[in-house]
């Protein structure tokens, strides 16, 4: 569900809104709800969520300036993202295409499997090179259960097959091979929902087939041209009140109507809605008031840690340069998941012709310490069928008359949850009060 299905609200007084979380939910819900409302945006950390965790790194040529590079890197594609697109649109947002191609190895840094982007304007076709296909037997094993998955998979999804379905569970009743489920699906998975192999086969099958049915393989992948940093002084241009340093301890319902906000150091504001742009957990801990249908919402979801190292060390990346991909898939025996490692310079194309410039995702290798230039650790949500309920439970929340918290996030939304998920959910909370992308 996304705010155009969402019953508008008769137009009334502009009321006093406070959004806690400027994560890209949290901006997304301020700057929307600023053009109707008084907005004011808390944020715990010194600047904005959304790229508190930038680093900068050396730029090309003699004076190196530096160049802003995401953490994590943040990339989308019109058919999955089209609420973030649209958003983008209105910002004045401009985007470049980038290639996403991706390289498979083992823990020896030998590929086994590798796919690269041939691409035109904003079309992409994923293919395979004659010299990939030289890589071995499992290469073409994988080629073969890739395109019997792709000719199964989505009318198994228009015809209700997958509902209820782990991904895993499903690709092991239809009897594919280990090359392909071990091999590509779940490291694949991983990689792009951030999780660990264990969960990302547990991820809702009808999730995975959505996502692949959104054009993933034909659309090129885009990046902001200037990244969140451009994209977050845009939205911030629209929000009047920033408050950054923000140290709330918890948020209660007055019997009077509206909401108190409680500092650490003993003053409160009273609001008359809140927005909690913050991730489930930290949203429950801030609720001291929460209701048992609010408790048992929030709880039901998780989160993985996630740990991303920005360096220069490129024994990370395949053994061969000639195998280098923009994304580096590396898989070890016993581990949780894929090590992935992106060559931003491939993907960042200011950065071309500077010096080597790498973003591990939970790295099960650590690069040189005298290499690394940042690292950061983040939490992502679950997605399972416990998460997957819960939303329907939200919806639920969230339609009630007279609501004065609200929740988003990227955990809030149906999908994998991405820039898109986290947008959607700030437009449809946003449109439930009166401030809809589109009126």
């Amino acid at each position: 569900m996304d705010g155009d299905d969402i019953p508008r609200p008769a137009l009334s007084p502009p009321m006093k809104i406070a959004v806690i979380g400027a994560g890209l939910s949290g901006l997304a819900a301020a700057w929307l709800l600023g053009r109707k409302h008084a907005v004011t945006l808390f944020e715990r950390q010194a600047r904005p969520g959304f790229t508190a965790a930038a680093v900068a790194v050396p730029g090309r040529g003699a004076a190196g300036n530096a160049v802003r590079v995401d953490v994590p890197l943040r990339v989308f594609y019109p058919g999955y993202y089209p609420t973030l697109s649209r958003l983008y649109q209105a910002l004045g947002v401009p985007s470049e295409p980038v290639s996403y191609a991706t390289s498979f190895a083992g823990a020896d840094g030998r590929l086994y499997f590798r796919y690269r982007n041939l691409r035109w304007g904003d079309r992409s076709v994923s293919v395979l090179a004659p010299q990939d296909l030289l890589l071995g037997a499992v290469a073409w094993r994988i080629v073969g259960a890739l395109l019997r998955f792709h000719r199964e998979a989505l009318p198994a999804l228009a015809r209700g097959e997958l509902a209820g379905l782990g991904i895993g569970d499903h690709v092991a009743a239809r009897g594919y091979s280990k090359d392909f489920v071990d091999g590509l699906l779940l490291p694949a998975i991983s990689t792009v929902c951030t999780c660990t192999l264990a969960q990302a086969r547990g991820f809702p099958a009808e999730v995975i087939v959505d996502y692949l049915a959104r054009g993933v393989s034909r659309q090129s992948v885009h990046r902001a041209l200037h990244g969140a940093d451009d994209v977050q002084r845009r939205l911030l241009a629209g929000i009047a009140d920033l408050r950054c340093n923000a140290a709330l301890t918890r948020i209660v319902r007055v019997p009077d109507g509206g909401v108190q906000l409680l500092m650490a150091d003993g003053r409160s504001e009273h609001f008359d809605r809140v927005v909690l742009a913050t991730q489930a957990n930290q949203a429950r801990q801030l609720l001291a008031d929460a209701s048992e249908d609010e408790a048992s919402v929030l709880d039901a979801f998780h989160y993985t840690p996630v740990r991303v190292i920005t360096h220069g060390d490129a024994a990370l990346m395949p053994a061969r340069r000639r195998d280098w991909s923009p994304v580096n898939l590396c898989s070890v025996p016993a581990s949780d998941g894929p090590e992935a490692t992106i060559w931003v310079n491939a993907v960042q194309p200011v950065l071309q012709g500077a010096p080597d410039v790498f973003q591990t995702v939970n790295p099960l290798r650590e690069p040189r310490a005298d290499k690394v230039l940042g690292q950061a650790q983040f939490e992502r949500p679950v997605v399972d069928a416990r998460s997957q309920q819960a939303l329907a439970q939200l919806q639920g929340l969230h339609a009630e008359q007279g609501r004065q918290v609200w929740f988003c996030g990227a955990y809030a939304q149906a999908g994998i949850p991405l820039l898109e998920s986290a947008v959607r959910s700030a437009h449809a909370v946003a449109a439930r009060l009166g401030a809809a992308l589109v009126d």
